[in-house]
C-alpha cells in the first residue's frame, strides 16, 4: 500500500475538484475533454492520445500522482475559456419576483443580484485560467476566491468613488 504525503494528497485533491468544475464549467464529458486536450497538445507539438478514461480516473480520485498530461488538460482550458455564464447561473442575473413591474431602459436602479461566492469563484476563475501563464493554478485559485469574497462588498461601496 503506498502512502501518500498529506501535502500531495492536498494537491492532488485541488486538482481532481478543479479538472472537475472546469470541465463542468464548459458543459464538457470527460470524452470531450479528452479530446480538446489531444487537440491542444497536437497544437504544442505533442502527440497524445488521452482517454475518457484517464480523465475520470482523475476526477474520480483512482490516481495516487498527478499524471504528465494535467498540463494539456490545463491548455485546454486554455484554449477554450469560458465566454459565458452557464443557463442556472445567468437565470440568477435575470430572475425578477413575481409581480414586480418591468422597468423601462430608461429608469434603472442598478441593483441586480449577485450569483453565491461560489458562483462568482467559478467565473472569476474562469477568466483567469487563459491569463498568465507563469502564474500557478493555486495563485488564480486564490484570487479568484479573494475576488468572489470581496466583490459584493466593492459594488456597495462603489458610491464612495463617485
Amino acid at each position: 500500500m503506498t502512502i501518500v504525503p498529506p501535502e500531495e494528497f492536498q494537491r492532488l485533491e485541488q486538482l481532481r475538484l478543479t479538472v472537475r468544475r472546469e470541465r463542468h464549467l464548459r458543459n464538457w464529458t470527460a470524452q470531450k475533454l479528452a479530446e480538446e486536450a489531444t487537440k491542444s497538445a497536437k497544437k504544442r507539438g505533442f502527440n497524445i492520445k488521452l482517454k475518457q478514461y484517464s480523465i475520470a480516473s482523475l476526477e474520480t480520485g483512482r490516481l495516487k500522482s498527478e499524471p504528465i498530461w494535467v498540463r494539456y488538460i490545463m491548455f485546454a482550458f486554455a484554449d477554450n475559456p469560458v465566454l459565458e455564464l452557464s443557463s442556472a447561473q445567468s437565470s440568477n442575473w435575470h430572475y425578477q419576483q413575481p409581480g414586480a413591474e418591468k422597468q423601462n431602459d430608461e429608469s434603472c436602479s442598478g441593483k441586480i443580484k449577485l450569483p453565491d461566492q461560489s458562483s462568482l469563484r467559478n467565473l472569476f476563475l474562469g477568466l483567469l485560467i487563459p491569463v498568465g501563464k507563469n502564474v500557478s493554478l493555486e495563485a488564480k485559485q486564490h484570487i479568484a476566491d479573494v475576488l468572489a469574497q470581496r466583490l459584493p462588498k466593492g459594488l456597495e461601496q462603489i458610491s464612495l468613488f463617485q
